[in-house]
């Protein structure tokens, strides 16, 4: 019965924040449902964790998240979203004639292939399925990290160790958080001879409609042919379209109509 009870006062809470226009505060909800305030966070953070909410850096209110979203509009919105995943990954890498893929974490601590495209070149770069073991030295996973939440990077970093690759694998947790300050500060993310020596690749963050980053769409490629100056500007240019091309896509599909018109609270 109690866990019964703890399910109930969870799925209440998780109705409340979606319904609440400008999200909710914990303190707000505890006194809404008779609970003690870290009792109603530690059932939020675990909504956040499983990405069906998401906390406002700022006010610390939490709103819906993405995932919530997809899964309700699913298979709706999900096949949608991967389906222009893939059209963009592919287009850009007609475009680059590099490998293009799009990643995003999935449960948690699996960071995966939502979309990838490998470049039609006979030397070319493949990228595992399953990157949570790489991510410390992929672009794209960097840009995963660089954007979690400090305890969640935490929780990461401790099921995924910082495993050597090459002479340029980045090994320590002071090495990899200066890094992924870097990343923040200037907006994308670069590896060379990290994972694979001779190999190099470049991502720029996908941010929700709420401005979370949630995924990330990298450029690889044989460093010989990822070296010039022009060459990297152009990689970048073409990574930020293909993901404002995304994001344009998901505030398209943000907006359904129970969410327009929330029923009020009482």
């Amino acid at each position: 019965m109690p866990t019964v009870l703890t399910l109930d006062k969870s799925l209440s809470i998780l109705e409340a924040i979606v319904r609440a226009p400008a999200g909710a505060g914990t303190r707000a909800l505890a006194k809404q449902f008779g609970l003690n305030v870290a009792t109603v966070h530690n059932i939020a953070m675990t909504f956040v964790h499983r990405g069906y909410l998401r906390q406002d850096e700022r006010t610390r209110h939490f709103h819906a998240g993405l995932r919530l979203h997809l899964l309700g509009q699913a298979p709706a919105c999900r096949q949608p979203l991967v389906t222009v995943a893939r059209r963009v990954v592919q287009r850009l890498c007609a475009d680059l004639n590099e490998s293009v893929m799009v990643v995003a974490f999935e449960g948690g601590h699996r960071v995966t292939n939502l979309a990838f495209t490998p470049s039609r070149q006979a030397l070319r770069v493949q990228e595992p399925e399953d990157m949570g073991g790489y991510a410390h030295c992929t672009a794209a996973g960097k840009i995963l990290l660089a954007y979690l939440e400090p305890a969640r990077l935490s929780t990461f970093l401790a099921t995924h160790a910082l495993d050597q690759h090459t002479p340029s694998t980045i090994t320590t947790l002071p090495a990899l958080e200066r890094e992924l300050e870097k990343i923040r500060v200037q907006g994308f993310a670069r590896t060379r001879d990290e994972l694979c020596e001779g190999i190099s690749a470049y991502a720029v963050p996908i941010r929700d409609p709420w401005g979370t980053v949630f995924a990330a769409i990298g450029a690889s490629a044989p460093s010989m042919r990822l070296q010039k100056a022009d060459t990297i500007q152009a990689t970048l240019d073409g990574l930020r379209i293909a993901a404002t091309e995304i994001e344009e896509f998901l505030t398209q599909a943000s907006a359904p109509a129970a969410f327009e018109n929330p029923p009020s609270s009482s």
